[in-house]
């Protein structure tokens, strides 16, 4: 029988058929994310690394939100006024050592994933607001332009020093472009303005030996494949607002998909009962897992900054992928 690891990597990376469905919440060690405090700021609220203010949330595992005031009024004036993390500053060695200490986090029996948050626009609506941000996509293209190609070289710095410190498998960048509704702006303004700095980045991802994944909630079907022309190997958190199933027919062959579990609707709430999460598991996996290059991602979000309430609320949902997962390829 195939490791965590193994299982994992044949199907989100070699987009193949793996023995059992995989599991994301706990066939890999994620790294990075909220960790990264020069990004996010501290744990429980703070000044991140560009000065923007994050505000401790009691929502999703504790994880902050930014706000306050922009940084960033004028966007043509970004050269006088964004200062970039000095990256040498932070404890690469320490945060990996600190990572990997976490209990099961064996890099032999799972997955290594950096998780690298708040992309080129993500970053853009950070610094401004997303108002603002999205006006500025529109009256100031060429200097938005020009921010998030320096974003994306500061980007891939962290990129150098992730393959140094982490070693991980696959290097995630999360940039959410999309509500449950469509996009944020329109297609061509993505593959205009967004689009050439994501391949950028994921080429350096490429080149210091990781797999590119992108990270991309909502209804983004529309770009899917902008996404392999930039490189991305592997989309995730896919919802079900998407055409998943029309996706995997279409480029199965080329893009991998993690995700699949309404998260947005009622069994990815606190109060989901088991029989309602039981069902949709069965649903994702019986709907998404026959073509391979698929793995699960299922979660509720849990009203609390304790992780390990986040944790507690994973039990009925690994129990049932266990009793799905590992039965729909016998068949």
């Amino acid at each position: 029988m195939l490791s965590p690891r193994e299982n994992f990597l044949l199907a989100a990376v070699e987009h193949k058929i793996p023995e059992y469905i995989p599991n994301q919440m706990t066939d890999v060690i994620c790294t990075g994310a909220m960790f990264e405090t020069y990004e996010n700021g501290p744990l429980g609220g703070g000044l991140d690394g560009f000065g923007v203010v994050w505000h401790a949330s009691t929502s999703a595992g504790g994880q902050s939100v930014p706000g306050g005031k922009p940084v960033l009024d004028d966007v043509t004036a970004w050269e006088d006024i964004v200062k970039f993390p000095d990256l040498d500053t932070f404890d690469w060695k320490g945060a990996a050592a600190a990572q990997f200490a976490v209990p099961g986090a064996d890099r032999n029996l799972k997955a290594v994933e950096y998780q690298c948050w708040n992309g080129q626009f993500l970053r853009l609506t950070h610094l401004m607001g997303f108002e603002n941000a999205l006006c500025a996509l529109m009256e100031e293209p060429e200097a938005c332009y020009a921010l998030m190609a320096a974003i994306t070289d500061y980007k891939i710095k962290i990129v150098e020093r992730a393959s140094q410190y982490f070693k991980p498998d696959i290097f995630t960048s999360f940039d959410d472009t999309a509500t449950e509704r469509g996009l944020f702006m329109a297609p061509n303004v993505y593959r205009e303005l967004i689009k050439p700095h994501h391949k950028r980045l994921n080429d350096a991802i490429r080149a210091f030996g990781m797999t590119p994944a992108m990270h991309t909630c909502g209804k983004c079907e529309e770009i899917i494949p902008d996404f392999i022309e930039e490189g991305a190997v592997i989309w995730t958190s896919a919802q079900p607002m998407n055409n998943i199933v029309a996706i995997q027919e279409n480029f199965g062959d080329k893009l991998s998909i993690i995700g699949g579990y309404d998260t947005n609707g009622r069994p990815g709430t606190e109060d989901a009962t088991d029989e309602e999460i039981d069902a949709e598991v069965k649903r994702v996996i019986e709907t998404y897992g026959p073509r391979g290059g698929f793995v699960i991602m299922a979660y509720r979000l849990v009203n609390s900054p304790d992780p390990m309430d986040f944790f507690k609320a994973l039990i009925p949902i690994n129990a049932a992928i266990e009793k799905y997962g590992k039965a729909i390829y016998k068949k």
